[in-house]
């Protein structure tokens, strides 16, 4: 008997042939479409002209398992495609703003277009923000951690940015703000960069000043100010316990609180040497117990909403050892959604010993 799971798809990425998984309906009531109709381009045109927004499609399950896959993204042929180009794309881009951030820090002059086209060239690999953070958490680690970690933090950083509607002159700076925000750390000695370890903590002290040299090297720069303040203070905390000036609460730059969430979530759900990766539920998680007075409750909640429900309808693996689908988020507790294992639903809210593991 052939099994089947469901997927929700944006209407523009629904195709011919594929089979509706429940019944879809207009706002006025009227069905349009019924469970178990193969898609037609005759139905697409019924869709967009109704202005559906998604639709609940059936997908094969082969009995292998098929639905996690080495890549922790959907197996079908379009989004491996898109991965391909992406992660070509990554690596290009890695290499360009490693050679830009050496030529700043001895002198350069900052082209915003340039380093902004970085990220740009990577958000147009990606049409939605599901596919963002599931591409770059599949990526593999990097030698050199710092431009990866860059180039992902600015990515975040304008996703953020949009969830908060900013201006698209502003997000093209924040995103900047993202690349440029550990440029102070090409003034760092490497092997404390890339230490297979944790810190010592006369090491962590040398590495708390990349802020400062960053600041220094980006000040004279004919850029925006905010770009600056994003570089100087993205270690800065809500409570004054960041670094280096020990702000508090709106002393703090916007760019560089949206910075400093970007910077946290990256870091924690990257590989590094000494450790591997946390789950995005395991750092929403963290961000609910130990950020909400240390970041701006305003950007962080709206982040923490937001990144969860990108990872609505994956698959992920609980902490008992089975696998269960996210079927629904919970606005007040992110970090733990109700899901779905064969036919039992399980609100990990109430469940508080049981927690999702990673995403497959």
């Amino acid at each position: 008997m052939t099994k089947y799971k469901t997927k929700t798809v944006p209407i523009d990425e629904i195709e011919p042939g594929m089979i509706i998984a429940q019944d879809i309906f207009t706002d006025m009531g009227q069905m349009l479409i019924s469970t178990d109709t193969k898609l037609d381009e005759k139905h697409l045109r019924k869709l967009k002209l109704y202005q559906i927004k998604d639709a609940v499609i059936k997908e094969v399950v082969e009995e292998d398992s098929s639905h996690k896959n080495n890549l922790n993204i959907e197996t079908s042929r379009k989004d491996r495609k898109k991965f391909q180009l992406f992660t070509s794309s990554y690596l290009e881009h890695n290499n360009s703003l490693k050679d830009q951030m050496m030529d700043i820090s001895e002198g350069k002059e900052i082209d915003i277009s340039e380093l902004f086209s970085i990220s740009s060239d990577l958000l147009d690999c990606v049409k939605h923000r599901s596919n963002l953070f599931n591409f770059l958490s599949s990526l593999q680690s990097f030698d050199d951690y710092t431009y990866s970690h860059c180039i992902n933090v600015s990515l975040i950083s304008y996703t953020i940015g949009q969830w908060l509607g900013f201006s698209k002159k502003e997000l093209m700076n924040i995103s900047v703000a993202g690349l440029l925000h550990d440029i102070g750390k090409t003034k760092i000695d490497r092997n404390i960069l890339n230490k297979p370890g944790p810190l010592t903590n006369a090491e962590y002290e040398i590495v708390k000043k990349h802020s400062t040299y960053g600041f220094k090297i980006i000040e004279k720069q004919d850029i925006s100010y905010n770009i600056k303040m994003a570089v100087l203070m993205h270690h800065e905390r809500y409570d004054g316990s960041g670094y280096p000036l020990r702000a508090k609460n709106n002393e703090i730059n916007n760019y560089a609180k949206i910075v400093a969430i970007a910077d946290v979530y990256d870091a924690l759900t990257s590989k590094r040497p000494y450790r591997d990766k946390f789950s995005p539920f395991y750092v929403i998680d963290k961000f609910e117990k130990e950020y909400l007075g240390k970041m701006d409750t305003r950007f962080l909640m709206k982040f923490l909403q937001n990144i969860a429900y990108c990872y609505l309808d994956n698959w992920c693996l609980l902490s008992t050892g089975e696998e269960a689908k996210i079927i629904f988020i919970n606005k007040q507790m992110p970090s733990r959604p109700i899901v779905q294992i064969d036919n039992t639903i399980l609100d990990l809210s109430q469940e508080i010993d049981i927690y999702i593991e990673s995403v497959l």
